[in-house]
């Protein structure tokens, strides 16, 4: 029910794949989990941006048509309007799913400034070989 209303018509096999994933596992959540889904995503919450003013962020957007508005997408530019953007040509309501690799370079792409800080995402000192000798 909550997701029927996705078009699959004009998309393709990826984001196809993705709107079917994730109608797959909504259908697989328990009543109660899925109310308590429903109940955090309509909550009304707001993030205060300028106490994230030092926080570097990456917003990665897609130029296609998914569920957010065109006032909720301006709306997230304004309140971080030092972020920096990474456009995806598609991706639909789920990049993450249907452009992973994309999606996956960008997160690279931001992390890197993490690198050998105490935020770093792994203790890693030495590069990771191209080949595995065993």
């Amino acid at each position: 029910m909550l997701m029927g209303n996705f078009s699959t018509e004009k998309v393709d096999g990826e984001m196809v794949d993705a709107i079917d994933f994730m109608v797959e596992r909504l259908e697989s959540l328990s009543q109660p989990e899925l109310a308590s889904r429903l109940t955090m995503n309509c909550v009304s919450s707001y993030v205060q941006p300028h106490k994230m003013g030092s926080v570097p962020v990456t917003i990665i957007d897609v130029f296609d048509e998914y569920a957010l508005s065109n006032v909720v997408r301006e709306e997230m530019y304004k309140c971080y309007p030092n972020a920096k953007l990474a456009h995806l040509k598609s991706g639909g309501n789920f990049p993450y799913l249907s452009r992973s690799a994309e999606v996956n370079l960008h997160l690279q792409i931001h992390l890197r400034q993490f690198e050998e800080t105490e935020y770093a995402a792994s203790n890693r000192t030495e590069p990771i070989p191209d080949t595995v000798v065993t």
